[in-house]
């Protein structure tokens, strides 16, 4: 499955925007998003956040890697 993720500058717009609080701006948080939904992944916390249209699921990751692949596999959500 091509899940389309890019990396997206997280700044205080685009939290603003996607209603991240900010706090989600951390120097080790990263995001990436396909147009429709967006994964936000903060190494620190090892914790990642999955936002779709509708629904928003918070789960463990090690890393953005990771976060992306249990997306992809349909293992959280």
């Amino acid at each position: 499955m091509d899940s389309g993720f890019e990396a997206w500058p997280l700044n205080e717009q685009t939290a603003k925007v996607l209603g991240l609080p900010v706090a989600a701006l951390s120097p080790t948080a990263q995001l990436v998003a396909n147009g429709r939904e967006w994964i936000w992944f903060d190494q620190d916390s090892a914790m990642a956040i999955w936002q779709r249209p509708d629904v928003q699921d918070c789960f463990p990751a090690d890393s953005l890697a990771e976060a992306l692949a249990l997306v992809q596999q349909g293992t959280v959500g």
